[in-house]
């Protein structure tokens, strides 16, 4: 079939300005949670055993909580805007499959991240909770627990790496499909949420 007699092809409608917005955020403040947040766990360790590491180890869990709450807010934002916005239709029955599976998926993950780094420190509560370089701002998420209680830090820390990994193939999946559609299909998803794309972007 041809590209532009697929279905939703030739209606061109980008994501709107805020949507575009929100995703292109979110995907910026990802790509410097992630390294930030391995810094963060690689430092813990070798902070306890030489205090000269505890600022670069402080540094980056200043960096990988703020951000982490910050796209908590995001993604509750970006859940509220596209619940009340309508948005532009799939490009073919592949696509649409791939909407309304990865896209679901993404954004309990966008949620189940946070909060679940959010609980494990709760639990644990030997370790502060930043935000912006400020310790105390942010309450505990949940009481503190016996580091081997069942459902203790080890339990909700499972679920952080779990959800980690789960989101690395999805965001890897999301980034292929995009990208096979832009360069192998030569259709119009890309380009309808790329920011400097125009509101009117045809296949």
């Amino acid at each position: 079939m041809d590209v532009k007699n697929r279905p939703g092809a030739g209606i061109g409608s980008s994501w709107d300005t805020v949507a575009k917005t929100l995703h292109w955020t979110m995907a910026a403040l990802i790509i410097a949670e992630i390294p930030a947040g391995f810094l963060m766990s690689y430092t813990y360790g070798l902070a306890i055993k030489d205090p000269a590491i505890l600022p670069l180890h402080n540094l980056a869990s200043q960096i990988h909580h703020t951000l982490g709450f910050l796209l908590l807010l995001l993604a509750a934002c970006r859940l509220t805007w596209r619940l009340r916005t309508r948005r532009p239709p799939p490009i073919g029955r592949f696509h649409l499959a791939a909407t309304r599976f990865v896209q679901p998926c993404l954004y309990l993950l966008f949620f189940l991240l946070p909060l679940s780094g959010w609980a494990a420190l709760s639990v644990y509560g030997l370790a502060p909770i930043w935000l912006f370089g400020w310790s105390g701002i942010i309450p505990p998420l949940l009481p503190m627990l016996p580091y081997n209680s069942p459902y203790g830090y080890g339990f909700f820390a499972h679920i952080h790496i779990y959800a980690l990994w789960a989101g690395a193939g999805l965001l890897t999946l999301h980034i292929t499909t995009a990208l096979w559609h832009h360069f192998i299909a030569k259709d119009s998803l890309l380009r309808r949420i790329w920011p400097l794309a125009g509101p009117n972007e045809q296949a």
